[in-house]
């Protein structure tokens, strides 16, 4: 699936032509996404929406951007973060040029939200599971994780698969992987791996946790279902929820 909706369209640049297209959200009941103008702390831009289909994201980016190499972020009401990179500027639609490394968080508990303090000078992002990230305002990178550690690779080059690197969350977390060109669980036929809070994983065809119609792609199940799901199919994971 080639990626249509640019993540550097809701991060940064704002003009960029990299492109990489987003999972389709369904529809459903939510609150109205709370919405942040563009606004920038240090040199971190960062803002809030909501697409049509009712689901919310936050967009975070730097405006610090040369030659179309940078490395965005985009959280989502479903519960999703990607990590977007570009890796320079040439002809729209090079799979060569963009990537994407996707993480899903569970539950789902409320709503996303985008905290930027200029006085302060601080940046955070509250992701749609309760989790709290804390962005570097000069290097527009996640900085810590208040449930769990990161690994964030300095430098922006494709043979670091997207150079993020979540090596232990508090919560459950659905690592969807790395791919070039493309959204990671945009592929049937590759597999996501589940990690619940006490470290323990467990490998699924994507099949099994996303629906698939029309080029798009989704979560299939609720946090209900997906608890129920796990624990067959998954005995060994504990959700937590």
């Amino acid at each position: 699936m080639r990626i249509a909706l640019a993540l550097a369209v809701l991060c940064l640049p704002l003009s960029s032509s990299a492109s990489l297209r987003l999972p389709a959200f369904r529809a459903q009941a939510v609150s109205a996404c709370p919405r942040v103008d563009p606004t920038h702390v240090g040199n971190t831009q960062g803002y809030a929406d909501g697409f049509s289909s009712g689901k919310c994201y936050v967009s975070i980016g730097s405006m610090l951007v040369t030659d179309l190499i940078y490395r965005s972020y985009g959280f989502f009401s479903n519960g999703l973060l990607m990590v977007f990179n570009s890796y320079g500027d040439g002809e729209d639609n090079n799979p060569n040029l963009t990537s994407a490394r996707e993480f899903y968080f569970f539950p789902r508990t409320g709503a996303l939200s985008l905290e930027m303090d200029k006085t302060a000078g601080t940046v955070a992002v509250v992701m749609a599971d309760g989790g709290r990230v804390v962005i570097d305002p000069a290097t527009s990178q996640i900085a810590s994780l208040d449930r769990g550690s990161v690994m964030v690779a300095p430098r922006i080059d494709p043979a670091d698969r997207g150079g993020v690197e979540i090596t232990s969350y508090k919560g459950l977390m659905l690592d969807a992987g790395f791919r070039m060109g493309e959204s990671p669980a945009g592929r049937p036929k590759a597999d996501s791996t589940f990690r619940d809070a006490f470290g323990h994983l467990c490998t699924v065809k994507n099949t099994e946790v996303f629906a698939y119609a029309n080029g798009d792609h989704e979560l299939k199940h609720t946090d209900a279902e997906l608890s129920a799901f796990l624990k067959t199919r998954c005995p060994n994971i504990t959700p937590g929820f």
